[in-house]
């Protein structure tokens, strides 16, 4: 695959369908990411409904997602599509498209978990990784929306961003699991397996952002 046939393809064809599809896909997996900031505030109320209700809202953006993202492959499958770009753009909206998938479980796996008690500072940290995926997929859609500009400033800025903030998720995700091991000796371990599914799920969400931004910057700088 030559990057610099990939970027030419892209260039040509900003203002395409397949672009514009592609962006309609991402605003998706963008909302089932920011809104498992508006679950966990439910979530740490312990209002079951109202957490109820916001993963059901994330369910069918997911689903939602899921369809535009069979749209593209189909749009990508047509004739007229090389097929060096067709297998990039491919691993790339299934990427961003298992990232939505992530948030969706992670989202309810913490669901499963509403009538169990946890020390404060896991539900911090729980905390903290939701603000920061917000961070991460906002920086994200800031760089697909710069990739086509001629200078790219803004664009190395916005991935920066993002590789600081899934690091910063890392180091959290590295805090939390520490916690689960030493300091849940009253928490059922039942709830502590759940609990490490959901915080596994939500890291790797950020660490498919980051991989959708890669990709970007390979497509676009190298």
């Amino acid at each position: 695959m030559s990057n610099r046939e990939l970027k030419q393809w892209l260039s040509r064809r900003r203002e395409s369908r397949i672009l514009k599809r592609i962006r309609d896909h991402l605003i998706y997996v963008n909302s089932c990411i920011i809104k498992g900031k508006d679950f966990y505030k439910f979530w740490i109320e312990k209002d079951e409904e109202a957490s109820k209700n916001m993963y059901e809202i994330i369910f069918q953006e997911e689903k939602t997602a899921d369809g535009v993202e069979a749209d593209i492959i189909d749009m990508l499958s047509e004739g007229r599509t090389p097929e060096y770009v067709r297998a990039d753009l491919m691993t790339f909206i299934r990427t961003a498209d298992r990232a939505a998938g992530n948030a969706k479980r992670g989202v309810k796996n913490l669901l499963l978990l509403i009538n169990h008690e946890f020390p404060k500072g896991i539900t911090d940290l729980i905390g903290k990784i939701f603000d920061l995926l917000a961070e991460e997929i906002d920086a994200f859609i800031k760089v697909f929306d710069t990739m086509f500009k001629v200078e790219h400033p803004e664009l190395l800025e916005n991935i920066a961003k993002v590789d600081r903030i899934e690091s910063s998720i890392d180091t959290i995700y590295g805090n939390l699991k520490f916690e689960i091991a030493y300091n849940t000796e009253n928490v059922p371990a039942g709830a502590l397996i759940i609990l490490d599914h959901a915080i596994k799920d939500l890291e790797d969400v950020s660490d498919l952002v980051e991989d959708c931004a890669d990709m970007i910057r390979s497509m676009v700088l190298l």
